[in-house]
């Protein structure tokens, strides 16, 4: 499992705001929490250039992607949308997780390549893993289940389907729609849950194109895209 260091945001998985009946305190409402995506490029460790003044920074010239194997077309967005579906009478609550990258393309030594496109790669038919870890802080601790604690970090991945698309100018589509009970049970939380989410990435499949083997590269991140 990679480790994701960065924590960007604290969301709140529960209904009710106020001061919890334990003694950890938490807002009225904190959902949903949306995510948008962006390639992943290598750290610029060794400098040849300067940005353009007022960031100038030293910056590292050609650009690397971090993915050895998938790159994206220029129509690409991608984005995973996380929000609470309160049960109408007790807890736990559960999470539903949608998501989507667009105009994903084989760049690489990859054997998941489907459709070939007019022009950039072809269109990636294998599978992606949405990576982050959680941090659950609530009331549902201990020998009577009845005391607040902070639970240790949980690994938090989702694995995302790819297949071809139809338009020979649009790289692979790939999605999720699922809860976050089915992705990864311990994720099932009680009402009145802090839950505190690291930084999304996500990887690609590698050379076999599945998430579940130990050979992928970095592909997109949490990000923000300025026009």
């Amino acid at each position: 499992m990679k480790s994701i260091a960065l924590a960007f945001a604290v969301a709140t998985l529960g209904v009710a705001g106020a001061v919890a009946q334990a003694s950890h305190i938490y807002p009225k409402g904190a959902t949903p929490v949306r995510v948008s995506f962006v390639p992943a490029y290598k750290q610029c460790t060794t400098p040849n250039r300067t940005h353009g003044s007022p960031l100038a920074f030293p910056s590292c010239r050609p650009p690397a992607p971090a993915s050895s194997f998938l790159t994206v077309g220029g129509r690409s967005t991608g984005y995973m949308l996380l929000n609470v579906i309160p049960h109408q009478c007790c807890p736990p609550q559960d999470v539903r997780i949608t998501g989507t990258i667009t105009d994903v393309r084989c760049s690489g030594a990859t054997s998941a390549c489907g459709n070939a496109n007019t022009a950039g790669g072809r269109d990636y038919i294998g599978q992606l893993e949405m990576n982050s870890t959680i941090r659950i802080t609530d009331h549902n601790n201990g020998p009577n289940v009845d005391e607040t604690a902070t639970v240790v970090d949980i690994p938090f991945p989702v694995t995302m389907q790819c297949g071809n698309t139809s338009d020979p100018s649009i790289g692979g589509s790939c999605s999720v729609f699922s809860d976050a009970v089915a992705v990864v049970p311990q994720a099932a939380t009680p009402a009145r849950a802090d839950v505190q989410i690291a930084q999304f990435a996500v990887y690609d499949g590698g050379p076999d194109g599945q998430a579940s083997t130990d050979d992928n590269t970095l592909f997109e991140v949490q990000g923000l895209f300025v026009p």
